[in-house]
């Protein structure tokens, strides 16, 4: 195994680097985005500059939905120290299960190497989107605990749970992510997500479910909701600006944005809001913050309400949104 006296040689320090990682097993969806072949090569290079490092990489592509879960949680009992999860928001929420669900006693931190349509958390880890450089700046970075947020859902077997990082969502956000086929990502990439807006906004209404949060006093507060996100990270990509909501990785809370409207006009006229990043006030869309969140149909709606976590979706109502009282290792700037 390569090991860190190739640090010398490259002219690399321990000062440099502070965080030895030893091990790493990178992780990818080889079905996933055009140009596949290309995205390939551009791991490649990424893992030889871990190489270079003296680094022993280790590339893995995954064999279906859902296998970087149980392929994250071999490399651990194999004793990789880091996975790297190269691709979008959702390969990195499949890594974070595998870590979870491998136990945090294992101490394997997870890094990231944006090649998603999203990269929401890779817009906030400040990495760059060049995989060779990413994987440089992954080098400097540390490891830091952060509590996971996790989410219960209802499923055709019953309540099932997922662990996610950046955010989640419950209603009509679901549901756009529901209709935005993993063809149109592929092929567009972010504006995907445009295209499926354009087309729901066909619609006049939104279905509406009710909500009840936790305040920071510790009193519950409810209202009648088409839209719940709960949102971790602070910086987002915007199409003019990045987008800053007030959450942040490091706080054991969510910034909640609560839609307390059923029409489309507002809808579009917050899409296109944080779309540009320059985040002005839409009326009856509110921001509280809270560190449990539950939504539940009402009786007068048969529709269903969708959720998803991280850009995937997932199930329906009822739905809870809780912080993790475990935690995991997080490469950080």
């Amino acid at each position: 195994m390569a090991g860190r006296p190739i640090f010398g040689r490259l002219g690399y320090s321990e000062e440099t680097f502070p965080f030895a990682v030893r091990r790493a097993f990178l992780i990818y969806n080889p079905a996933s985005g055009q140009k596949r072949a290309r995205r390939a090569e551009k791991i490649a290079r990424a893992a030889d500059v871990l190489r270079a490092a003296g680094v022993e990489a280790q590339i893995s592509a995954t064999t279906d939905a859902g296998s970087a879960i149980r392929q994250t949680e071999q490399a651990v009992v194999a004793g990789f120290d880091t996975v790297i999860a190269c691709g979008g928001d959702g390969t990195v929420n499949e890594a974070l299960n595998g870590l979870m669900r491998a136990g945090p006693g294992a101490g394997v931190a997870l890094g990231v190497i944006p090649l998603g349509s999203g990269n929401l958390l890779a817009t906030d880890l400040r990495l760059p989107t060049n995989p060779e450089t990413a994987a440089r700046a992954l080098l400097k970075y540390r490891p830091r605990e952060l509590h996971p947020g996790l989410i219960s859902y209802a499923t055709k077997s019953g309540i099932e749970r997922r662990w996610f990082i950046v955010a989640a969502g419950v209603g009509a956000d679901a549901e756009l992510m529901y209709r935005t086929a993993v063809g149109a990502k592929g092929r567009f990439g972010v504006y995907a997500y445009f295209l499926g807006m354009a087309e729901m906004a066909l619609r006049r209404r939104f279905p509406m479910f009710k909500v009840e949060w936790q305040a920071d006093d510790g009193t519950y507060r409810t209202g009648t909701v088409a839209l719940v996100m709960a949102l971790r990270a602070n910086r987002f990509p915007g199409l003019l600006r990045l987008v800053r909501l007030g959450g942040a990785l490091e706080r054991n809370d969510y910034r909640l944005m609560l839609f307390h409207t059923d029409k489309v006009r507002h809808f579009l006229n917050a899409f296109a809001s944080l779309a540009s990043g320059w985040n002005w006030k839409v009326p009856q869309v509110g921001f509280v913050y809270s560190s449990r969140v539950s939504c539940t149909p009402l009786d007068s709606v048969t529709a269903k309400i969708y959720c998803e976590t991280d850009g995937e979706p997932l199930g329906k109502l009822p739905v809870e949104i809780a912080i993790e009282p475990r935690t995991f290792n997080l490469l950080t700037p």
